[in-house]
């Protein structure tokens, strides 16, 4: 058996409504360390911690993201002025006009990773509308998002010296999805700084294949992904530092939506462009289902991929519940 992680973490947004539940840091700490973790993955939603958020206890930072970004990014404004309700509307949602206002929410986040001593940061490297998440017909092929996000990564890592690791993570819309290791290896050449690496989210993996029934099927399936790789000359397991461990198999949904959007797809624009947030959020929730991970070889395919950091990613309906998860994860791969 291998040396488990050294950095072994506990999804936690920075909000009111996680931090509520919890009376002070030790309750935090108490309550990750009994699934036999170490820390918190955080993700800052632009509300005070409550001072309950020390260094001591961040091991990563999920980087502010935009599930579409591309359109603004590169200047399509026509289009954006098509899918809010009106240009003021989207101006106010990214912050700005220009690109310099999209890289500030990162810069930000970058610099409070810095500040509490993070060791590591995640980005999304994917782009979908919200449209596109029900058709699956995507304006931009996953090549051009890759190529995209390397801009927008090069130009905040290369600004300065950054301490941790900057891994970029998978989705299954248009990007960085690990379907084809040639683009794979092009997002990892194309990142311009030495401390870089992936993220890989089994659950999201999983997501692009609606065929997946049990948790057996995904571990044979993300055991291809690797093999599949190694055969292309680029080993993946070289450069996944970390995972976001969970299970989704929410096939039966995918298959179920995409054979009634046939017969009686939405009409977008007899709906406003908050309540398709709303619908397309939930929408995402039933594909993505971030459940634990438990059955017939996942310890042995956590081994083989030998991340350095692993985060448990699970939903979380209820204080309880997630207890359970954390716990029934951490014994089963043996940290507790």
């Amino acid at each position: 058996m291998k040396e488990i992680p050294r950095y072994r973490s506990m999804n936690f947004p920075v909000y009111s409504g996680m931090l509520n539940r919890f009376e002070d840091s030790d309750e935090i700490r108490n309550y990750y360390r009994q699934g036999g973790l170490n820390g918190l993955e955080v993700i800052l939603a632009g509300e005070s911690d409550q001072g309950k958020i020390l260094p001591d206890m961040v091991n990563g930072v999920h980087l502010f993201f935009h599930i579409f970004w591309m359109d603004y990014w590169l200047g399509n404004y026509e289009r954006l002025d098509r899918e809010f309700d009106s240009r003021e509307q989207w101006i106010d949602y990214y912050g700005g006009e220009d690109r310099e206002a999209y890289l500030d929410f990162l810069r930000k986040d970058l610099a409070y990773a810095e500040e509490i001593g993070a060791k590591y940061v995640v980005f999304h490297v994917s782009e979908v509308t919200l449209r596109e998440s029900f058709t699956y017909d995507y304006r931009y092929p996953d090549w051009k998002v890759i190529d995209t996000a390397l801009e927008v990564i090069n130009s905040v890592m290369t600004e300065k010296q950054y301490s941790f690791d900057f891994l970029v993570e998978n989705l299954w819309w248009s990007g960085l999805n690990l379907k084809n290791p040639g683009l794979t290896r092009r997002m990892i050449q194309g990142m311009d700084f030495p401390n870089k690496g992936i993220m890989l989210d089994l659950g999201h993996y999983m997501n692009t294949n609606s065929r997946l029934k049990t948790a057996e099927d995904a571990v044979a399936y993300l055991h291809r992904m690797i093999d599949k790789h190694e055969k292309a000359g680029f080993p993946i397991t070289d450069w996944i530092k970390g995972i976001h461990l969970q299970m989704s198999l929410g096939g039966d949904y995918i298959r179920k939506q995409r054979r009634e959007w046939k017969k009686d797809p939405m009409d977008f624009d007899s709906v406003s462009f908050y309540e398709l947030y709303r619908i397309a959020y939930e929408h995402a929730n039933r594909i993505d289902l971030h459940q634990p991970f438990l059955g017939q070889g996942v310890r042995e395919l956590i081994e083989r991929i030998d991340p350095k950091y692993v985060t448990f990613e699970f939903n979380q309906r209820s204080k309880e519940e997630y207890e359970s998860f954390i716990i029934d994860q951490g014994r089963l791969l043996g940290y507790i």
